[in-house]
């Protein structure tokens, strides 16, 4: 799994642009941004990474992929903070996270980590896939 970025200037129709891209060529995504000044970030993760990188390269939209893993834990107050530490605890740093899904009482996050076979390694059965 990745997490794709991509540095959008912070004016109107950037994050248009994007999302006009992938939808043309059917790409679903999960994303999320924030914006600082005259830039933003956007993170997104893509149904068909394949896909989703020969639009954006169409689209002439630049973008960094990292590598990603699918963490696991219960919706509930202090989850985020124990995954966390316990990678913090390893010293593996947590370089990107994106929420993917909340169902059922269970949250999923794509995670990116500084070391992610350490990341898979720490949080076991936390780990989707």
């Amino acid at each position: 799994m990745k997490i794709f970025t991509i540095d959008l200037k912070n004016q109107p129709g950037e994050l248009a642009h994007v999302g006009e891209v992938l939808g043309q060529r059917g790409v679903n995504l999960e994303l999320g941004g924030v914006t600082a000044g005259d830039h933003g970030l956007v993170f997104l993760t893509a149904t068909d990474e394949d896909t989703a990188r020969a639009a954006l390269d169409a689209g002439r939209v630049p973008y960094t992929e990292h590598p990603a893993i699918q963490v696991k834990c219960a919706d509930r107050p202090g989850e985020v903070g124990r995954f966390a530490r316990k990678l913090t605890d390893g010293n593996v740093n947590i370089e990107g996270l994106l929420p993917m899904s909340i169902c059922g009482g269970e949250v999923v996050f794509a995670t990116c980590t500084d070391n992610p076979d350490e990341a898979r390694r720490i949080l076991g059965d936390q780990v989707i896939g």
